[in-house]
């Protein structure tokens, strides 16, 4: 038997991205998926700016971007009439170096991170497969079935990026609680022509028994739609898309020209009651589910292996002490339950009791996207929501120190004048907007932590920084603690206790 660090189940977005975190730290590891290649289909498709920014390190933000479609807007259409439209390609203006959302077919952004990932001399070993999983002392010894051979070898971590019928999950007996709904949904990638379909627009269109998402992918030649089959249909047992074309055409004033992939589904909302067991942890699909409403599931499995990718390379390379380890479940598993009950309770009023989803696709969604609209500070919360610069880590056992405007779990904040204030390749960092004395800055040399100098300017007193306050910085762009000259002790308790064995 052979030994390595890390095990890695699943070459999802999840997976890769989690390799990418490891490979960039030099953690050894194996990634294996059990399908005979990379994906051919575009499933998931938003990027988020939350996302974007831990690309940054890779150059992969660029590479999305361009590769992929920004919409300029989002229109609502109520029966076929547009009532509202929000402009998605600003209205993250001052929060974020990308103020806008992403549209890449996941296939596609998977051969991107699989081509990083090559750069790293990494390749996932396809075709393989995790059947058998023990626990023996501290260490995992893992079975893996390549095609009709069997081989067991032994890990420190195994994480399950495997989705959600994840076998690490299954065969450690974690628990995966929730429900699964009745409707059935679509998803449909097609060249459409129609009133409603935009090369640089997405369209949310309600109607009566109706509703479904239609947004642009693959530089505009094709057209995303997602919607729920009508219930007719769904009684019929009559999933077909020969069946559902021609009433799509019929009730949104569209013509499907060619149809490149159709695929049925039912939405589950679940939570793992736990994203660590010893040394098993699960991270995206493998620990959560939910309805697609907002594109958030793809973007919250990469949020989770970036926070563990990090934390990992930290224990293994011995410069951080294994408790760093439980804040992986700590941090990643209250943003999951937030994310799952609130995509939860918007698809049960879309789509849940028939009279209370008609009344809000018909009354409810109408005014809501009229206000928005209208009104800035509703679209700033919109694309606050979407983007997932939300996400914060106030109450982890990392986030230490003084609580203000600015406080230990928050993301550092954007500044419009400094977008590259926060240097991702450079791990953990101290910023300061005035002069280190020798002796902190010779502890934080020690240490590995890079102090950076930050420009004091107009910009960054409205964002809520003060002139004399200290942040330590995680890798991940969190602010772990925080406090002012006065400090030094606590910081270097803080050091002490989690960037050292």
């Amino acid at each position: 038997m052979t030994k390595t660090p890390v095990l890695i189940t699943g070459a999802g977005p999840t997976g890769l991205v989690l390799a990418l975190e490891l490979a960039y730290h030099n953690v050894p590891f194996k990634i294996i998926d059990k399908a005979k290649g990379p994906g051919e289909t575009s499933r998931a498709m938003l990027v988020v700016p939350n996302v974007l920014e831990s690309y940054q390190k890779y150059g992969l933000d660029q590479t999305v971007t361009q590769q992929g479609v920004i919409p300029a807007f989002v229109h609502f259409y109520s029966n076929n009439t547009r009532i509202a439209s929000l402009p998605l390609g600003i209205m993250g203006k001052g929060q974020s170096l990308y103020s806008y959302l992403v549209t890449f077919p996941q296939d596609e952004h998977e051969q991107v991170l699989l081509d990083k990932l090559n750069e790293f001399g990494i390749k996932v070993e396809w075709e393989s497969e995790l059947v058998g999983l023990k626990q023996v002392g501290e260490h995992s010894e893992v079975t893996i079935r390549e095609n009709d051979a069997y081989q067991t070898e032994t890990f420190d971590y195994v994480v399950g990026c495997d989705g959600a019928s994840s076998q690490v999950r299954k065969q450690s007996g974690i628990d995966f609680e929730g429900e699964t709904y009745e409707q059935v949904f679509y998803v449909l990638d097609a060249e459409v022509d129609g009133k409603i379909v935009e090369d640089d627009a997405g369209s949310f269109s309600f109607i009566k028994d109706y509703f479904a998402l239609f947004f642009p992918l693959r530089n505009r030649e094709t057209t995303r739609i997602i919607g729920m089959f009508p219930p007719d249909l769904s009684r019929e047992g009559d999933l077909s898309y020969e069946s559902l074309k021609p009433r799509l055409e019929a009730a949104f004033h569209i013509r499907i020209l060619e149809m490149n992939w159709f695929s049925d589904y039912k939405i589950h909302a679940r939570t793992a009651n736990h994203f660590r067991k010893d040394n098993l942890f699960l991270a995206g699909d493998a620990a959560h589910i939910h309805s697609p409403i907002g594109g958030q599931g793809m973007n919250l499995g990469i949020g989770d292996a970036v926070n563990l990718g990090w934390k990992l390379a930290e224990v293994v390379n011995r410069k951080g002490p294994v408790e760093l380890l439980d804040t992986y479940e700590e941090e990643r598993k209250e943003i999951a339950r937030f994310v799952v009950a609130t995509t939860d309770r918007l698809f049960s009023l879309v789509v849940g009791d028939k009279t209370r989803s008609l009344m809000t696709r018909q009354l409810l969604i109408p005014v809501v996207a009229r206000l928005a609209d209208a009104f800035g500070p509703i679209q700033n919360r919109v694309y606050t929501l979407l983007s997932q610069l939300y996400i914060g880590y106030e109450n982890s056992s990392l986030s230490q120190g003084e609580r203000s405007e600015i406080s230990p779990g928050q993301r550092l904040p954007y500044v419009d004048s400094e977008p590259f204030e926060f240097i991702r390749e450079s791990g953990w960092q101290l910023h300061t907007f005035q002069p280190l004395d020798p002796e902190l800055k010779g502890f934080c040399d020690r240490q590995g932590i890079k102090w950076v100098m930050r420009k004091w300017t107009n910009q960054t007193r409205d964002k809520g920084y003060k002139k004399d306050q200290r942040l330590l910085v995680r890798p991940d762009g969190y602010i772990g603690w925080a406090g002012r000259e006065g400090h030094q002790e606590e910081l270097y308790t803080y050091i002490r206790k989690w960037l050292t064995e």
